[in-house]
C-alpha cells in the first residue's frame, strides 16, 4: 500500500528564480514520512521521548526530474521499499497536482523522486538493533 500526503511548495524552498531548491525534495519526503507515523500511531515525539529506539537516516538519494514554482501543491506518495532485519529504505514520489492560482492537471506530473535508507537503533547504546515490532507493522503495511 502506498501513503499519499499534500503539501505546498513555499517561497522558502525556491532559490533566486522561483524555481524549487532540488535539496528541498527532502523535506516533501521527509514531512511525508512524518505524517505517515503519526496516522500510524507513532508520532515523531514518542519517539525521541518515549520509546527506546530511534531511526537515522544512513543513505539518501533524489531526482529531480521536473521544476517546481512556489505556490505549486504537490502529493508525495511513500511507500517502503525494503525491510531488512536492522535497516528498512522508502521511496517517495512527488507529483505537482497543480497551483494555488486554481490549476489542476488532470495527470499529476511526477517532479521528483528520493529514497531513504533508515537503520534502527537503541536510544541509548546508539548500536543497530533488530527492527522493532510495532515498527515493523507499520512498515509491513506499507511495503510495496
Amino acid at each position: 500500500m502506498k501513503y499519499i500526503s499534500s503539501n505546498k511548495v513555499r517561497m522558502h524552498d525556491t532559490d533566486m528564480a522561483g524555481i524549487l531548491y532540488f535539496a528541498r525534495q527532502y523535506r516533501f519526503a521527509h514531512d511525508s514520512w512524518e505524517d505517515l507515523m503519526a496516522e500510524e500511531g507513532l508520532t515523531f515525539t514518542d519517539l525521541m521521548q518515549k520509546k527506546p529506539f530511534i531511526t537515522v537516516i544512513v543513505h539518501s538519494e533524489a531526482d529531480y526530474m521536473v521544476s517546481l514554482r512556489s505556490g505549486d501543491r504537490v502529493e508525495v506518495k511513500t511507500w517502503v521499499d525494503h525491510i531488512g532485519s536492522t535497516s528498512f529504505s522508502i521511496t517517495y514520489e512527488i507529483y505537482n497536482v497543480g497551483s494555488d492560482s486554481g490549476d489542476v492537471f488532470d495527470t499529476p506530473v511526477l517532479s521528483g523522486r528520493c529514497k531513504t535508507v533508515h537503520v534502527c537503533v537503541g536510544k541509548d547504546s546508539r548500536e543497530k538493533i533488530s527492527i522493532p515490532d510495532e515498527l515493523m507493522g507499520i512498515l509491513t503495511k506499507y511495503q510495496a
